[in-house]
């Protein structure tokens, strides 16, 4: 997360995602096998992490559905390569 305060300065502009875990209830279907403990502290710390720095995100993806998160990861990537960006004058010469 340090390096997002970095990189997003004037002279960068990065699209940052941020793909959330689902709440322990989803994740408890997904993963049978692990602990309600672990599950719990996964969810909790993707809570933390989009409360301290959700203002960097430009999008964000729960990742409710891998197919799904996928789609809309390529989705996003597509539309950021399409779309014209601003870049500074001392890129192009």
């Amino acid at each position: 997360m340090q390096a997002l305060k970095v990189l997003r300065a004037a002279e960068y502009a990065p699209y940052v995602v941020f793909i959330a875990a689902p709440s322990p209830e989803e994740l408890k279907e997904t993963l049978r096998n692990v602990s309600d403990a672990s599950l719990e502290r996964l969810a909790s710390e993707s809570r933390l992490l989009e409360s301290a720095y959700g203002h960097f995100f430009d999008l964000k993806i729960v990742n409710n559905d891998i197919d799904e998160t996928i789609r809309t990861l390529e989705a996003a990537i597509r539309e950021m390569s399409t779309t014209p960006q601003w870049v500074p004058v001392s890129w192009v010469y």
